[in-house]
């Protein structure tokens, strides 16, 4: 539009300034014939130029509701902006405050969890006699790790070690198993004498036969009626893979590595 405003009046001031050239060849001598013909000229260039003054008004018309249109539009996309930083704003603080509600709940469950594997809290059970393969050992423990070997690296261990400097007392093969012990004895009876089985489920735990022994047991001591002995964890493990090894796994509150 303003390229077409621009075309006429670049045309209205060339057919102005054919007036004033024929206005300027008018003389005393121009013949009465030559000087109609002037004006007819003259005449139909003014012509011309209404033209070209309807149309710049046509113009202008367009040019001040197309300007109107897009000052509309712009405030609607202004609107739109706000409400849409409005919205990002909120689901921000809703994001924010979903993460801080996770965070007191882990709190509160590690606290809890922490609490009821203190010393203060073990179980008043005797300890199971040991046999003379396991004659050195002389304790109860707070939990005990069941896992797969090919977990220790990644997480078993770190964790292990972690359970131990605070002060709880944790049965783990690599601190509690001794040469030349026997390997089912001493299992069975770190899963006898611990309050609490950690179970650390993996892809590679419900692959294992040892694991699935370990499991067994604790299974069997709160089908025995001891309530809550099995902690689980999970550990690059999806549900749908749980469900598929132990759907009565999947009922338990784990925590997720």
């Amino acid at each position: 539009l303003q390229k077409q405003l621009s075309d006429e009046q670049r045309k209205e001031a060339q057919l102005s300034g054919k007036i004033n050239q024929i206005k300027r060849s008018v003389t005393k001598s121009t013949s009465l014939s030559t000087l109609n013909s002037k004006m007819s000229e003259i005449s139909r260039h003014k012509n011309d130029i209404s033209r070209c003054n309807s149309k710049k008004a046509d113009i202008n018309k367009k040019i001040t509701a197309k300007t109107g249109d897009l000052h509309r539009y712009q405030l609607q996309l202004i609107k739109e902006q706000e409400n849409d930083q409005k919205k990002r704003i909120a689901a921000q603080k809703k994001l924010e405050k979903e993460q801080l509600d996770y965070q007191k709940k882990i709190t509160r469950e590690l606290k809890s969890q922490k609490r009821a594997i203190s010393p203060s809290h073990k179980f008043n059970r005797p300890v199971i006699n040991k046999s003379d393969e396991t004659e050195d050992i002389t304790e109860s423990y707070d939990v005990f790790i069941s896992h797969a070997t090919e977990d220790k690296d990644s997480f078993v261990r770190p964790l292990a070690e972690l359970l131990r400097a605070k002060g709880i007392n944790v049965w783990y093969d690599e601190f509690s198993l001794g040469w030349g012990k026997s390997l089912r004895k001493t299992i069975d009876y770190g899963l006898a004498n611990s309050r609490f089985g950690v179970v650390v489920l993996s892809k590679s735990f419900i692959k294992k036969d040892w694991t699935e022994y370990e499991l067994n047991g604790l299974t069997a001591r709160e089908m025995s009626g001891e309530n809550q002995v099995i902690l689980p964890i999970w550990h690059e493990v999806s549900k749908s893979d749980i469900l598929k090894f132990s759907p009565t796994l999947v009922d338990k509150m784990a925590l997720n590595t």
